[in-house]
C-alpha cells in the first residue's frame, strides 16, 4: 500500500469516527438536559360575566417514574384566571424547566372558583374533585420549548344542582406546539 493510499485510508477512518461520534452524541443528547414547558388556558364565554378560577398547582408526570416521584410541578405564573375573558386568546398559567424526556400526564389543580353571573350575582362554586387531568403522552426535547393550550369547557364544567353551583373542570381540547 502506497503512502498516499495509507493517508487516504487514515483520513477515511478519521471521518467515520467523527461522524459516528457526532451521531452517538446527538442520540444521547436528545433526552438529557432540560426542556421548557409552558401551560396556557383558554375558554369561550358562557352566561357568566366572569369565572375566576384559582389554580394551586400545575404538574406533569414523567413516563416510567413512580406515582409519587414522577410528578414535576411547574411554577404558576397567573394563579387566578378569569376563564370567561379568554375568547380566542389564552393566558399563561405556568411555565418552567423540567428534565427532557417522555411524559404521560398533565394535572391542573383548582383550589377555588368564584363566578359573577350576567345579572351581577356572585357565586362561590363547590369544587368536588379539584383536578383536571389528562393522559396525553408527549415528549419534551432538551433545549426546546413545548407549549400546551388547555381549553376548559365552561359550558360543561359549571353545573347547578339543588345544593348550589358546582365547578367540575371539563377538558374541551388540548393543543401542543
Amino acid at each position: 500500500m502506497s503512502g498516499g493510499s495509507k493517508a487516504l485510508l487514515a483520513l477515511g477512518i478519521a471521518v467515520l469516527v467523527v461522524i459516528g461520534g457526532a451521531g452517538v452524541y446527538l442520540a444521547l443528547s436528545k433526552n438529557t438536559g432540560t426542556a421548557k414547558v409552558s401551560m396556557y388556558v383558554k375558554d369561550l364565554p358562557a352566561t357568566w360575566s366572569s369565572v375566576n378560577v384559582t389554580f394551586s398547582s400545575v404538574e406533569i408526570h414523567q413516563s416510567g417514574a413512580g406515582n409519587q416521584s414522577g410528578w414535576h410541578t411547574l411554577p404558576i405564573t397567573n394563579q387566578t384566571i378569569d376563564l370567561s375573558s379568554l375568547v380566542n386568546v389564552s393566558a399563561l398559567l405556568a411555565s418552567g424547566n423540567v428534565q427532557a424526556g417522555n411524559y404521560t400526564q398533565i394535572r391542573l389543580v383548582v383550589s377555588s372558583v368564584v363566578g359573577v353571573m350576567a345579572n351581577g350575582t356572585i357565586v362561590n362554586f363547590k369544587v368536588p374533585s379539584g383536578e383536571l387531568k389528562t393522559t396525553h403522552p408527549f415528549q419534551l426535547v432538551a433545549g426546546s420549548t413545548t407549549v400546551f393550550t388547555v381549553d376548559i369547557d365552561l359550558a360543561h364544567s359549571i353545573v347547578q344542582t339543588a345544593n348550589g353551583w358546582t365547578f367540575t373542570p371539563v377538558l374541551g381540547s388540548i393543543t401542543q406546539s
